[in-house]
C-alpha cells in the first residue's frame, strides 16, 4: 500500500471515530439541512415522482418499471421483467411502510423529508456503536433500490459502471450528458476509482446522509450543485 492509500485510509478512520464521538455527545445534529433537502427533493422529483404530480404513489413505480424495461429492451413476460417488476412492488410496499406516515397510499414531500430524518437519526444512533458501518447502517428498501440502481446503471452486467453507460441511463431522466459525463469524473476520482457496488453503495450512503458539500456521493445522480 503506497503513501497516498495509507493516508487516505488514517482519514477515513479519523473521519468515522469523529462522528461516532459526535454521535454519543450528541453534538451531531439529526435535522436535515437546507443542502440535504435540496438533494433529497431533487432525488424525490427527478427519480420517484415519475408522473410529477408532486406525491409519490404505486402509479409512480409503475410508471418507473415501464419506462426501466423499455430501455433496457425487456418485455413482458420474460425473466428481466418479471423480476424488475416483483423488485419494483416491494420496493414501494417497504418505502411506503416507512414513509406514509398517515398511511393514505401517498407519500407526501413533506413526508418525504420526515422520513429521511428518521433515517438520519436513527443513523447516528447506530453510529455510537463501536463496530458501526454506515454503508450497513441502511433501510431495506434504500438498500434493494441501491442494487436495482446499479444493476441499470451497469447496462453491461460485467460489476462495474463506467462513463458511457452512466451518461446513457441518467441522460434518460433529463440530465444534460455533459453534467452527466463531469459528475463521473468527480464520484469515480478522474477513472481513479473503480465504480462497483461496494463503492457505489458507499456513494449513495454519502448522498443521502451526508452534510458535506464536497461528499463526493453528491454527484451521483448527475447534478453538480445544489445551490439553488
Amino acid at each position: 500500500m503506497d503513501a497516498t492509500h495509507i493516508l487516505e485510509s488514517a482519514s477515513v478512520f479519523v473521519r468515522s471515530k469523529w462522528r461516532k464521538m459526535e454521535a454519543v455527545m450528541g453534538l451531531f445534529n439529526p435535522k436535515l439541512s437546507d443542502f440535504q433537502k435540496r438533494k433529497l427533493l431533487h432525488e424525490f422529483h427527478t427519480f420517484f415522482d415519475v408522473n410529477k404530480d408532486g406525491t409519490l404513489e404505486a402509479k409512480d413505480f409503475e410508471l418507473a418499471r415501464e419506462k426501466i424495461c423499455q430501455m433496457s429492451g425487456w418485455k413482458p413476460g420474460t425473466d428481466k421483467y418479471k423480476k424488475t417488476s416483483e423488485l419494483f412492488s416491494q420496493i414501494w410496499r417497504k418505502l411506503q411502510d416507512a414513509g406514509d406516515s398517515n398511511v393514505d397510499g401517498r407519500i407526501t414531500v413533506e413526508e418525504w423529508l420526515n422520513m429521511w430524518e428518521i433515517f438520519n437519526k436513527e443513523s447516528l444512533q447506530m453510529e455510537s456503536k463501536e463496530n458501526s458501518d454506515d454503508t450497513k447502517n441502511i433501510p431495506d428498501w434504500l438498500d434493494k433500490y441501491i442494487e436495482y440502481k446499479f444493476a441499470l446503471l451497469d447496462r453491461t452486467g460485467d460489476g462495474e459502471i463506467d462513463v458511457e453507460e452512466y451518461e446513457y441511463v441518467i441522460s434518460e431522466f433529463g440530465v444534460p450528458s455533459k453534467d452527466a459525463r463531469n459528475a463521473f469524473l468527480m464520484f469515480s476520482e478522474n477513472h481513479g476509482k473503480k465504480v462497483d457496488i461496494d463503492y457505489f453503495r458507499e456513494l449513495c450512503v454519502q448522498f443521502y446522509r451526508s452534510d458535506d458539500p464536497c461528499a463526493l456521493g453528491n454527484f451521483i445522480n448527475g447534478r453538480l450543485s445544489y445551490t439553488d
